[in-house]
Order: structure tokens, then sequence, then C-alpha cells
């Protein structure tokens, strides 16, 4: 017993550097089939992230856009509203308020053409947004009794 003891001790450290040596070999071959995978993932990660924020800048350019939209065409019927108003008050004078394409500061390239017919009295109000290529209109109709 004493002679295996003596063989295995000698042995033994052979073995273990052996086996060693394939563990750490084994190891490095599985690392290498995962290496950059983790920067793979950041990218990824990070577009996904920046086609997000991209998402978002377009939204709140459109809601922008709206906004704008929305506050023209207010303005566009309060004109309007301030201009049957004036009518209301001097209801003997309605053919003086007859005008056509007069300049409105309120609105970008804004004009106010108002057409007289009897008691109906018809206000258009017309403005162009800086950078767009429609014309928009806002048209009222109002009975003038009186």
């Amino acid at each position: 017993m004493t002679i295996q003891m003596k063989v295995m001790t000698k042995v033994e450290p052979r073995v273990m550097a052996m086996r060693r040596l394939s563990c750490k070999n084994s190891r490095i071959v599985r690392h290498d089939k995962q290496r950059g995978s983790m920067l793979l993932e950041a990218l990824i990660a990070i577009l996904i992230f920046s086609m997000g924020i991209l998402a978002i800048v377009g939204l709140q350019s459109s809601a922008v856009s709206f906004t704008t939209d929305a506050k023209y065409r207010t303005d566009a019927c309060f004109l309007a509203n301030q201009s049957i108003g004036q009518m209301w008050v001097d209801r003997a004078n309605l053919a003086s308020y007859v005008v056509t394409d007069a300049p409105v500061a309120a609105l970008p390239s804004g004009k106010r053409t108002i057409a007289v017919a009897g008691n109906t009295v018809t206000v258009t109000i017309k403005w162009q947004v800086p950078g767009g290529s429609s014309e928009h209109r806002f048209v009222t109709v109002a009975q003038i009794n009186g």
C-alpha cells in the first residue's frame, strides 16, 4: 500500500495540471464565442432608445404645428365675430362695412372680406401659415335684423 500511495502522489500533480490546463482552455473557448455580445446588446439598446427619442421629438413637432393652426383658427373666428358685432351696433350702415381683401394684422398673410346682401352678412377671413402651401379660410354668415 505504501508503494501505491507514492506512485499516486507522484502522478497526481501531473494529472491535476493537465485537468487545470484543459479546463482553462475550455473556458477560453466558451468566452471567445460570447466575446462582444455585451457590446452588441448595449448598441441595440441605444438604437432602440434613440428611435424612441426621435419618435417623441416628431410627436412634439406635430403638437406644436397643430397648436399653431388652432390658434390661427381661433383668431380668425374672433375677428369675424368682432366684425359682426360692430355691424349689429350700427345696423343702419351695413353697406359701409363692405370690404374686399382688407389686410388683417393678427394673422399671417391675413385678409378679410365682408359681403352684405340685404340683412345677410358674410365675413370671410383668409390666412396662410408661414411655410405652408395651402390657404386657410374661415367663413361666418349672420342675419342682422333691425
